[in-house]
């Protein structure tokens, strides 16, 4: 795709070869990006295949919806996110202890066994994001041993039966087959239908039905809730209100507890839940694998972030201050690595519009590409993150190279785009850590990161500071692989990444994990 974009131009057009009719304008313009999501957004919409595609796993809401059905869902939504919620960032270190007991115990040469990291932080993210979302975790870290029986038992072809009652009984398992299906089906574009099967059927119903369980006992505390408030109105006696009852906190359904009574629809609900909850999971554990990936291979951006963590934090055994939501905003270091690791793997690299009307675009027509671009109705338009936060015209000199502290003071515009722009920006933007903003949602197969990349990025924030408190060293035997790209719904390493982690504390942190 680079080489096309460097011979035909940063805004160019295919042309279909009977009618002549442009099919699709391709562009890296930030001038002509920003008039499709700010200026001229009601100029365009989403593609209309990705809700067919997404809706046996999440139905209609504020991802697959256009125009007012969109904006109401948004609306509803925005309102619901509590800033304390989101910089509470102590219920994370539960599952980053999970991690830990995935990384393993520590060797007799301080180092640990070979671990699938995607893996771990996809799990990571899901137990998170659930507890997010419905107050209590879906706890996928303890199916991992179980997953392996399954790996087991295909060889001995006993697998079938055992990879249906491990759907049926965990979510996690579920949820993934699901989203494997739902990449395929984005990259079918108008033949969605073709991916679709019994797994895919079985999986799309335990999520939901994970989804419902929760939902109802959210409901149910809500109506006592309101009972209880119509008693208080009223003056009733203490003794009249079931004290367990009166103790039950809304904090401990999750962000549903907020969203009750904003859709009195349950099945709309579960439907805003699940788009929200596949925006929670993927993105932070892509992009915490490919923080490491690119770590591992800059050692000395390695060592001034350890050094820079370790300066504000101190280590694990001898912390100097505590990992809280202000103090990981004020790490300048850590800030510009994230920033910087999603310039180069922002989990959405091609996204898309279609024009409602016939428009124009500013720039990208004419012999020098100056002039505007007429755009016809229906005509599909593409933007390129991942090429445009590599333009050289736009980043400087090495705009392909890691380099965190090129955001050493760096005011960015519309040539920096993770967390979208315009009316479809994030709803977290304003919570977001260190503004290290996600893609959003659109043409590829990409539809998980409009909503919670102020959850998600304080959690990359999170994990990658209690990763180097606690380990000095990072090692890949899949070095010569780890970069190639590949894609599931996100932009994920196609091969398999694998990491060792050396201990700053051998002896002390083997016996915890025994």
């Amino acid at each position: 795709m680079h080489s096309v974009f460097r011979k035909n131009g940063p805004t160019h057009a295919i042309v279909e070869p009977s009618g002549g009719d442009t099919k699709t304008i391709y562009t890296i313009e930030p001038e002509n990006i920003k008039t499709m999501l700010h200026t001229n957004f009601s100029d365009y919409h989403r593609s209309r295949n990705m809700p067919n595609a997404l809706d046996p796993v999440m139905g209609r809401g504020v991802f697959t919806s256009n125009g007012k059905a969109w904006a109401h869902s948004r609306s509803l939504v925005k309102a619901q996110f509590s800033t304390q919620r989101v910089r509470n960032v102590a219920k994370i270190e539960p599952y980053v202890q999970n991690v830990f007991k995935e990384v393993g115990n520590i060797g007799e040469d301080g180092w640990t066994e070979p671990l699938e990291v995607l893996l771990t932080f996809n799990r990571f993210t899901l137990d998170s994001a659930t507890e997010f979302m419905f107050g209590t975790s879906a706890e996928s870290h303890r199916v991992a041993m179980r997953e392996k029986e399954v790996f087991i038992a295909k060889k001995k072809k006993r697998g079938v039966w055992t990879k249906y009652q491990l759907v049926m009984t965990d979510f996690g398992t579920a949820f993934d087959i699901a989203l494997d299906y739902v990449a395929l089906r984005l990259k079918l574009g108008r033949l969605w239908f073709l991916a679709d099967g019994f797994w895919f059927r079985i999986a799309c119903h335990k999520v939901k039905s994970y989804a419902d369980n929760y939902i109802r006992e959210a409901v149910t505390h809500a109506g006592e809730a309101a009972k209880r408030a119509q008693k208080k109105e009223k003056g009733a006696a203490a003794r009249d209100v079931d004290p367990e009852v009166a103790d039950l906190d809304d904090r401990r359904y999750g962000l549903i507890s907020e969203l009750v009574g904003s859709y009195p629809d349950k099945v709309a609900l579960r439907n805003q839940v699940m788009q929200l909850l596949v925006a929670g999971r993927d993105t932070t554990a892509a992009t915490l694998t490919w923080s490491f990936i690119l770590l591992e291979a800059h050692p000395t951006e390695s060592n001034r972030l350890q050094s820079n963590i370790i300066e504000h934090f101190g280590t694990e055994s001898n912390p100097i201050r505590p990992l809280t939501f202000e103090n990981l905003k004020s790490c300048a270091y850590l800030q510009w690595v994230i920033s910087e690791v999603v310039r180069l793997y922002p989990t959405g690299p091609l996204n898309a519009r279609k024009a409602s009307i016939n428009t124009v675009l500013p720039v990208g027509g004419g012999v020098d590409g100056k002039s505007p671009v007429a755009v016809k109705a229906g005509t599909t338009v593409a933007y390129n993150t991942y090429l445009l936060h590599r333009r050289e015209e736009l980043w400087g000199e090495g705009s392909w190279d890691f380099k965190p502290e090129r955001w050493d003071g760096r005011k960015t515009g519309w040539e920096y785009i993770p967390f979208h722009g315009g009316p479809q920006t994030c709803l977290g933007r304003e919570f977001a850590f260190s503004n290290p903003r996600e893609v959003a949602n659109g043409y590829f197969p990409h539809v998980n990161s409009i909503i919670l990349e102020q959850h998600a990025m304080t959690e990359m924030a999170y994990v990658l500071s209690r990763m180097l408190q606690r380990y000095d060293g990072i090692s890949s035997s899949t070095r010569t692989t780890n970069f190639e790209n590949g894609i599931r719904t996100i932009l994920v390493p196609k091969h398999t990444v694998l990491f060792q982690f050396h201990s700053r504390n051998e002896k002390a942190h083997s016996e915890d994990i025994e």
